[in-house]
């Protein structure tokens, strides 16, 4: 186990975020319970000059901050440009009589993969066109140059046999092979242009796999690429006899720095972290945001007890820092975080694997948080 330091005792104070719209403060105990806050009606057809009224208004109901990403997703919703978010704050107001932060965080995340998926399948669609042309293309020009073929063999036959005048022949030739040579031409002109629309598509489809594959929070890998480069490691470790190592990160005390100094500072927390441990564990880690304030890290080729030795030096590191607030100015004492380590053992899964970090994360969560343990030495 790697004791680390004990968590700051600081006092936080969270920015008003009333204030922030032009409302005084009012006290948490005297607040309107939530199912007897009013609700903002969903899309309708009110004027786009009170759209930016009625955000301000759907943010302060729900508490949400005015973050880009919350922003944007009440945009969506007012605007009922995407049906299934429309459908998916309806249903989280419904359950929990307002939207919560990370409700929302969730639908905007879900929709943004769902942007991303249906851009990538509209790429792919295009592409297999693409493909499905320059193929036909490319018969095409293959049944041309056969006809071409014959009918030269043809020409040559008949000057040979005497049965064609040789001028009238060479003529009725040298006219075949000026049709065969326009569309040679054509050919080569249209697969040009395809080739310049297949280098664009090319990195179109880059562009939207990586956002696809990507945390919009942090830039890191989402699950789904981190499972999938899982995946391809512990096929090759498994194949070639090597170790492979994971890590749980989960940030400690997260929902309190939420509710004292609002979701604004704890996204910059997030994106914090991130660099933190991209920067800290190496460069043959691979580092991808699980979900919330949890964060997974591969370490390939290397065993249990060095990973867990190169996350701990990130946690002291990160601990040693003192923070202030950017909206305010206020402290905001030491962030820290709790982290479980797990080596694939022979003939194991990913999901048992991912388990036992899981198991050595609550672990150290529950032996006081800010410290490293790796599973099977708690």
């Amino acid at each position: 186990m790697y004791e680390g330091k004990p968590p700051s005792s600081a006092g936080r104070k969270g920015w008003s975020f009333d204030a922030l719209f032009g409302r005084s403060a009012v006290d948490d105990s005297a607040a309107v319970p939530a199912a007897q806050v009013p609700v903002p009606a969903g899309p309708d057809d009110a004027p786009p000059t009170d759209l930016f009224g009625r955000i301000g208004g759907f943010l302060r109901t729900h508490r949400l901050d005015p973050s880009p990403i919350n922003y944007d997703l009440a945009y969506q919703y007012i605007g009922g440009h995407d049906p299934a978010l429309v459908a998916s704050v309806d249903a989280a107001i419904a359950r929990d009589g307002l939207l919560r932060h990370d409700v929302a965080q969730e639908i905007a995340e879900a929709a943004s993969s769902r942007v991303s998926s249906d851009l990538l399948g509209k790429l792919i669609d295009q592409a297999h066109r693409s493909v499905t042309l320059a193929a036909a293309l490319v018969g095409q020009s293959r049944t041309d140059a056969r006809a071409y073929g014959s009918a030269l063999d043809r020409g040559s036959a008949a000057i040979e046999a005497g049965g064609e005048p040789a001028g009238r022949a060479l003529e009725l030739m040298a006219e075949l092979t000026r049709t065969m040579i326009d569309k040679t031409n054509d050919a080569e002109r249209r697969l040009v242009e395809m080739g310049s629309q297949m280098s664009s598509l090319q990195g179109e489809l880059a562009e939207a796999q990586a956002v696809a594959e990507s945390d919009p929070l942090t830039g890191l890998a989402n699950r789904r690429a981190f499972q999938a480069r899982l995946a391809r490691a512990m096929a090759q470790a498994a194949a070639e006899g090597t170790p492979l190592s994971v890590a749980f990160c989960d940030i400690d005390h997260f929902k309190s720095i939420n509710d004292n100094h609002g979701h604004d500072t704890g996204d910059r927390i997030l994106k914090m972290v991130a660099e933190a441990l991209v920067e800290g564990v190496g460069e043959d880690a691979f580092v991808g945001r699980f979900g919330g304030e949890e964060f997974l890290i591969l370490f390939d080729g290397i065993m249990a007890r060095r990973a867990a030795m190169r996350v701990d030096e990130v946690r002291d590191e990160l601990s040693g820092r003192h923070l202030v607030s950017k909206t305010t100015g206020e402290p905001l004492g030491t962030v820290t975080f709790s982290a479980g380590v797990a080596q694939l053992l022979v003939g194991e899964d990913d999901g048992a694997m991912l388990r036992r970090a899981d198991e050595a994360l609550y672990a150290a969560k529950n032996g006081g948080r800010n410290r490293v343990i790796i599973h099977g030495e708690e």
